[in-house]
């Protein structure tokens, strides 16, 4: 076991989902469709638009303006969908168009090209996102491998992204790494007896109890309660519906290492991690890389709304 491994008990799982762009309409494949849930100026929509990969799944609010603040492309952890995004979705939407992607390969979206792609491909399916909903810029709002994305997205493509929110970034030891990459997320193949059901069930609920979920001994017992059976459903319903295809991202996010792309980084960043997440033990380390970097840790007591009240104070800066 690596050093990485020590003193889990204040964090959650690597892959727990959270709990909580220019002018012109877009013109997606797929007319929108209210949440029900939302009503007038906060709905959540959704969408489809089409790569050459197939299609893509997008939830959005708010509303395209030619002039006014850019678009907010939010990019999700794995394992999930955008639906992580649900609870914050209408409240950015208030002052700007607010849209999040599902990932190729994970909830509604196609799979990738292939099953080994790396981090630049996702890249590459951020920016041929933005143009088939012709967006130029955006302010970027990036959680786990959504903020992988975005770090590289705007060291290599600065022009594309305007400010950069990056909510946990991993910095994770490489004898660490190449355990995550052995053993965090398994290719699952459905068999006849349904193990894989039990599996994705085990798999969701364990990130919240262990840290890694796959070494569950006492000493990586994490201090957080079960989630309820409703919060697991859904999770879980986003892992089996991406089954044949989530472990991809992951891959490709812990074979990144973004020690030499962060100091790479222009645009103006505001790094932030909550105390129950794993990854705000590499906070300090990540904002020393980052030039200016503006730093914040969330108590683990936060509400949503002062997660989005610092998002909302960095990218009207």
């Amino acid at each position: 076991m690596s050093s990485d491994s020590v003193s889990r008990r204040e964090v959650l799982g690597l892959g727990a989902a959270m709990l909580a762009a220019e002018a012109g309409a877009a013109s997606p494949a797929v007319a929108a469709e209210p949440s029900g849930s939302e009503k007038g100026a906060t709905r959540v929509d959704r969408a489809f638009i089409r790569l050459d990969e197939g299609l893509v799944h997008y939830r959005s609010s708010g509303e395209r303006h030619s002039r006014g603040p850019l678009p907010l492309y939010m990019a999700h952890a794995g394992p999930g969908s955008s639906r992580s995004f649900e609870p914050l979705l209408p409240r950015l939407g208030r002052s700007r168009y607010a849209f999040a992607p599902d990932m190729l390969g994970n909830g509604d979206s196609a799979p990738p090209a292939s099953d080994s792609v790396d981090m630049a491909y996702y890249v590459d399916c951020a920016i041929r996102i933005m143009d088939a909903m012709n967006i130029s810029q955006v302010d970027w709002y990036g959680s786990h491998t959504g903020a992988q994305i975005g770090c590289q997205l705007a060291a290599r493509h600065p022009e594309r992204v305007r400010r950069l929110v990056l909510d946990g970034v991993p910095l994770f030891p490489d004898d660490f790494k190449q355990q995550l990459l052995a053993r965090y997320a398994p290719k699952v193949v459905p068999d006849d007896y349904g193990g894989h059901l039990i599996w994705a069930w085990n798999f969701v609920r364990d990130q919240s109890q262990y840290w890694p979920y796959f070494d569950r001994q006492p000493a990586n017992r994490l201090a957080n309660g079960i989630a309820p059976a409703e919060q697991l459903q859904q999770n879980v319903a986003d892992v089996i519906k991406a089954m044949a295809t989530y472990h991809i991202a992951y891959h490709a996010a812990f074979a990144q290492d973004l020690r030499p792309i962060l100091p790479q980084i222009r645009c103006p960043v505001l790094l932030m991690a909550s105390e129950r997440d794993p990854l705000s033990r590499y906070l300090d380390e990540a904002a020393s890389l980052v030039p200016q970097a503006q730093r914040l840790l969330l108590a683990r007591t936060a509400a949503p709304q002062e997660r989005i009240e610092a998002v909302e104070r960095f990218l009207a800066g």
